[in-house]
């Protein structure tokens, strides 16, 4: 079982995990307003491992928190960094829905771009066979054959 001390130094690291998280995400959402795909690759594979790290932290606290007999008795200060822990992560979890709600509406617009693009390549290529002049009727052999 851990201690008082030890259950609030989790507390912490949630809290600190979840901080870098929300700036973290404060980058994606600029990345993703910019257009700047390379930046968010590269965000993503940083919060992913942060993600892991919280997610095992969290594990971590639920275990401690289950392995008192009673409710810890933990300070005035760490019960409300445990509750701005609540507050962040469900302001996480909003936020990275509408990062995700951007980037699918960006993909289905640059889809549409694509597709009208292709359809006016197909227009211009269609059009160019017709303005080619054709050869008409029979055409001479001017081969000699002897």
């Amino acid at each position: 079982m851990p201690t008082i001390a030890e259950f609030e130094q989790t507390i912490d690291t949630r809290y600190e995990q979840l901080s870098q998280l929300l700036d973290l995400t404060t980058q994606q959402e600029s990345a993703i307003e910019q257009g700047h795909m390379n930046e968010l690759m590269r965000l993503l594979g940083v919060k992913q491992r942060l993600i892991e790290l919280f997610v095992a932290t969290s594990d971590q606290f639920k275990r401690e928190f289950d392995s008192f007999e009673t409710q810890p008795t933990v300070s005035q200060a760490h019960r409300e960094r445990n509750q701005a822990c609540n507050t962040m992560h469900q302001e996480l979890l909003a936020r990275e829905a509408k990062c995700q709600e951007t980037l699918t509406t960006s993909r289905d617009e640059i889809g549409e771009q694509l597709m009208r693009g292709e359809g006016a390549r197909r227009a211009v290529a269609g059009y160019q066979q017709t303005s080619t002049p054709r050869p008409q009727g029979g055409g001479l052999d001017l081969s000699s054959d002897g």
